[in-house]
C-alpha cells in the first residue's frame, strides 16, 4: 500500500529505518555499533542482541572506539581500562595511524573516551596530541562523516573547527544535527541550524532513498535525525511545561520594545504610553503572549471549588499542561511577604481539583521604584518549600521606560493629564 498522507509517509520511513538498523547489526563492526548506540539512546531495544565484546586487550581499535562511545551515555565506561588500551595502541609501531587515519567514527569514539577520562597519570596531554595528530593528517572534507572527525578534534583541543559550515548533503546535515544533540558543549559557539535548513532536511530524509543494508552508521544517523526533527516539531506545535516557563521568562527581554512615547506621533492625540499599573494589566499582557501558543488550552480566572464563604480563582490555567499560572505584582519590599502569604494561603484550594490542575507557576511583576532583586531567591525558596507543586517562580522587572509610580501623571476625566495647561 502506498502511503497517502504525511503521517503515513513518516511512519513508513521510521519503520523502514528501524528495520534497516536491525538488519545491519549482525555484520557491523564494534565501532559502528557503538556509534549507533550513542546516537540512538532512545531506541535501545533495537540493540538488544548487539553489544561490544568489551575486550580492550585483544579487540583492537573497534573495541576501543566502542568503549569510548559508552562514555557518551555515562554508563559501563571503565576509564582506567580504556586509557590502558589507548596507551597500548600508542605504543605500536605506527601508533594506530594506518587503521585510525581514515576512520572518522573510530576517531570520535576514542576522542569521546579520552575527553571523559581524568588525567590522573599526567599523560592526558600526550594522549590528546597523539589522536589530534592522526585526526589532522587524514581529513576528507567531502566525506559525510567528516563532521564526526571535526568533533573528535574539538573534543580534544577546543579549537572550534565545528564553526565552519558543514557541506549541504543530506547525510552531512543530518550528522551535524545529531551530533549537536549528544555533544552540546562542543557546539556551544556554533550558530544553530536555521529553521529553513531543518525543513529541507526533513523533506530530504523523507523523500530520498534509504541507505543500503549494511550501512549501519548512515541508517542510525537518518533515524536519529528524524526522531529529533519530529520531537522538535511536536514541541513547537504543542508546547510543553518547559516551553511555558521559557515563554514567561522571556517576557523580560520582550520589554525592550515597550511603547512609552515622549510626545505624540501625530496631532490631535496624546503620546502612546503602555502603562502597567495593576495585576489586571499584567494579566492582559500575559494573555497576549500565551494565547497564540496555547489557544483553547488557555483559560483565565477560573473559579475553583471553595469552602464556606471563600471561592478562590486562579489567573490563568493551561489545561493541556494541568498548570496554573498565578500573577502577582510587587510595589515595595513588604509586598514579597504578602505574596508569599497569599499564595500559601490558597494552596489547599488551588489543588482541590487534581484531575485538572496539579502544578503552578507564579509570575511576579516587580513594579518597585527600586527593584528588590535580593528578595527574589528568598521568596522563590519559601514558595517552593511550601508545596512541591509550585514548580517555578518567574520574576520580571517593569520596563525601564515606564516611570516610577510616584512620577506617573495623574488622570483627569477629560483624558488630559491633570494639571496640564
Amino acid at each position: 500500500m502506498v502511503p497517502l498522507n504525511a503521517a503515513e509517509i513518516l511512519e513508513a520511513k521510521l519503520a523502514a529505518l528501524q528495520s534497516l538498523v536491525t538488519a545491519s547489526l549482525p555484520l557491523a563492526s564494534e565501532t559502528s555499533i557503538g556509534f549507533a548506540q550513542a546516537v540512538l539512546p532512545h531506541r535501545e531495544p533495537l540493540f538488544a542482541n548487539a553489544s561490544g565484546s568489551g575486550d580492550l586487550d585483544y579487540g583492537g581499535i573497534p573495541a576501543l572506539a566502542h568503549a569510548g562511545y559508552l562514555a557518551v551515555g555515562g554508563t559501563s565506561f571503565d576509564g582506567a581500562a580504556f586509557v590502558r588500551a589507548v596507551d597500548r595502541l600508542r605504543g605500536r609501531a605506527k601508533a594506530g595511524r594506518d587503521q585510525l587515519g581514515p576512520d572518522d567514527l573510530a576517531l570520535l569514539g576514542i576522542a569521546a573516551g579520552i575527553a571523559a577520562t581524568d588525567d590522573t597519570d599526567g599523560l592526558g596531554a600526550a594522549r590528546r596530541k597523539w589522536l589530534l595528530d592522526i585526526a589532522n593528517e587524514n581529513a576528507a572534507p567531502n566525506a559525510w562523516s567528516n563532521r564526526a572527525r571535526q568533533l573528535a578534534a574539538d573534543l580534544l583541543d577546543g579549537v572550534g573547527r565545528l564553526r565552519a559550515d558543514p557541506q549541504c548533503s543530506v547525510d552531512t546535515l543530518a550528522t551535524d544535527l545529531v551530533l549537536r544533540q549528544h555533544w552540546p558543549d562542543a557546539f556551544a559557539t556554533v550558530p544553530p541550524i536555521a529553521a529553513e535548513r531543518r525543513q529541507e532536511l526533513m523533506a530530504a530524509l523523507l523523500s530520498s532513498a534509504n541507505p543500503a543494508q549494511g550501512e549501519l552508521e548512515r541508517a542510525a544517523i537518518w533515524l536519529a535525525a528524524l526522531d529529533l526533527l519530529v520531537r522538535r516539531m511536536s514541541a513547537e506545535l504543542v508546547p510543553d511545561y518547559s516551553s511555558l516557563v521559557a515563554m514567561l521568562e522571556a517576557t523580560q527581554s520582550a520589554f525592550r520594545r515597550w511603547v512609552w512615547d515622549a510626545r505624540p506621533n501625530r496631532s490631535g492625540i496624546g503620546p502612546a504610553r503602555w502603562l502597567i499599573d495593576s495585576e489586571a494589566h499584567v494579566q492582559a499582557f500575559l494573555w497576549a503572549v500565551l494565547e497564540p501558543r496555547f489557544g483553547e488550552h488557555l483559560v483565565d480566572e477560573q473559579y475553583l471549588p471553595g469552602f464556606g464563604q471563600k471561592q478562590p480563582r486562579f489567573d490563568f490555567g493551561i489545561r493541556g499542561l494541568k498548570t496554573i499560572v498565578e500573577v502577582k505584582i510587587a510595589r515595595s519590599s513588604g509586598d514579597f511577604s504578602r505574596i508569599e502569604e497569599e499564595v500559601a494561603g490558597d494552596l489547599g484550594l488551588y489543588f482541590t481539583d487534581l484531575q485538572n490542575w496539579d502544578r503552578m507557576v507564579v509570575y511576579i511583576y516587580d513594579d518597585s521604584n527600586v527593584p528588590h532583586a535580593e528578595r527574589y531567591d528568598t521568596l522563590r525558596s519559601a514558595l517552593v518549600a511550601r508545596d512541591e507543586r509550585i514548580r517555578d517562580i518567574v520574576f520580571v522587572q517593569r520596563p525601564g521606560m515606564i516611570p516610577p509610580r510616584n512620577q506617573r501623571e495623574p488622570w483627569s476625566p477629560d483624558g488630559a493629564a491633570a494639571g496640564a495647561s
